[in-house]
């Protein structure tokens, strides 16, 4: 049996989250359309980073299975839906995928909606397309809405509150 983490972050993590970055850029480097700087790596705005432990409502997490960081999440406000938050990114290595791990996160934050949420899926994304459609499947994560991105070519989908 695994043990899943979810772990919250602080400043002090920055170092290990950027890291984590770099196998992320790879990971969607196809998607994305990115390629890596002169010196090898993948270029990222460290003041965008910044916001996850400055801003309110935004926040980093490092995903561990039986103590080892297998991944990161990252939460924050939804640029498409008013008073929405996002799951902006969701990244599990390669050696904790078809484990259960992003499942178990995904209905972490989403499960439970006290307010609306959302998750962006990028066009080019298939596998992303493929996983999110299973989740979605799940009565707990049961899709309100779908919107078009208005500045990326993306689907917004939406998960509006729990009623209590």
């Amino acid at each position: 049996m695994i043990n899943i983490e979810i772990c919250d972050t602080n400043p002090a993590h920055k170092q290990t989250i950027t890291n984590l970055l770099q196998l992320y850029f790879y990971d969607t480097s196809i998607e994305d359309a990115c390629d890596v700087e002169e010196g090898g790596i993948f270029s990222y705005s460290e003041e965008y980073l910044s916001c996850y432990w400055s801003e309110p409502d935004w926040g980093a997490h490092l995903i561990r299975v039986n103590g080892q960081i297998a991944g990161f999440a990252f939460i924050s406000p939804s640029d498409v839906v008013d008073g929405a938050q996002e799951l902006a990114d969701l990244f599990i290595l390669k050696r904790y995928r078809r484990m259960g791990v992003a499942s178990k996160v995904a209905l972490h934050f989403l499960a439970e909606r006290s307010r609306a949420w959302t998750v962006v899926i990028f066009d080019a994304a298939h596998d992303a397309e493929n996983y999110w459609n299973k989740l979605f499947m799940l009565p707990q994560l049961a899709v309100s809405r779908q919107l078009p991105h208005s500045e990326e070519d993306a689907t917004v989908y939406v998960l509006e509150p729990n009623k209590e």
